[in-house]
């Protein structure tokens, strides 16, 4: 990744409010917050959208876009292509505005922020999921980056695993066993590590961060059979199969 340090991407139940906005911010220990740009553009030209029963007001979210509290991100082609091609195969039943924003958040790297549970619900009875490991850890920018570079070490073995077995359709089956056999101490040291970490000074609250795996194998390997894409382009694709989800405890207790 280029020089984010952290920060975090952030799910419509974040910009709901301005009270769940500033929440956010102390949560990510004042990193950036970013949105797609896909999704700023379609909240500038309707004004008020709906996703998932949580109302979004340009007035508010174009202030937070103004005072640079709220970056918006384009969003790679390719990676929108994904994101309408997976709304479709579930039948709309996961909001194109969700999946855009988990793609950012694997695209950049950094975690989908949210304060409810329906976004991975949704992708686990829909698309399908694994989780890999899950870490809490009290918002602190120490501990955070010691959360982050696990992520991007486990991205890049998650891209490795499933390349090597995209033409398998079950490629992702073994993928949780396999990983926790091979990172399973590096894991819980990490987890030590940043519960250590995090407890070293006052801080906003604690995060709990899910490492999930979502089912892109089917598309992914549409791509390559078809060759609509480089097979290095889809050995890139495989490693946003990987999300980092992040929400604060006192929401998931």
């Amino acid at each position: 990744m280029s020089g984010m340090e952290f920060g975090a991407v952030c799910d419509v139940s974040v910009l709901a409010d301005r009270a769940s906005f500033e929440r956010a911010r102390q949560l990510v220990d004042n990193g950036e917050l970013y949105l797609p740009s896909t999704t700023y553009s379609w909240l500038a030209r309707d004004r008020l959208i709906s996703v998932r029963g949580k109302a979004i007001c340009y007035s508010l979210v174009s202030q937070f876009v103004r005072d640079r509290k709220l970056l918006v991100v384009y969003l790679p082609e390719l990676l929108d292509e994904l994101s309408r091609r997976l709304m479709f195969q579930v039948e709309r039943e996961v909001p194109l505005t969700d999946l855009r924003a988990c793609m950012l958040a694997a695209h950049l790297q950094l975690p989908l922020l949210t304060f409810e549970d329906e976004l991975l619900e949704r992708l686990h009875e829909y698309i399908g999921t694994r989780t890999l490991w899950v870490l809490d850890s009290h918002a602190d920018r120490l501990a955070l980056r010691e959360v982050l570079e696990l992520y991007r070490e486990l991205a890049t073995d998650v891209g490795s695993y499933l390349s090597h077995r995209l033409r398998n359709g079950e490629a992702l089956e073994g993928l949780v066993e396999e990983l926790r056999k091979q990172r399973g101490e590096g894991m819980r040291a990490v987890t030590a590590a940043a519960r250590k970490l995090g407890q070293a000074r006052t801080n906003p609250g604690e995060l709990i961060f899910r490492y999930v795996a979502w089912d892109l194998t089917p598309l992914l390997c549409e791509y390559l059979e078809q060759h609509v894409v480089q097979p290095e382009v889809v050995r890139e694709l495989c490693e946003r199969a990987l999300l980092l989800v992040a929400g604060p405890k006192e929401y998931q207790d």
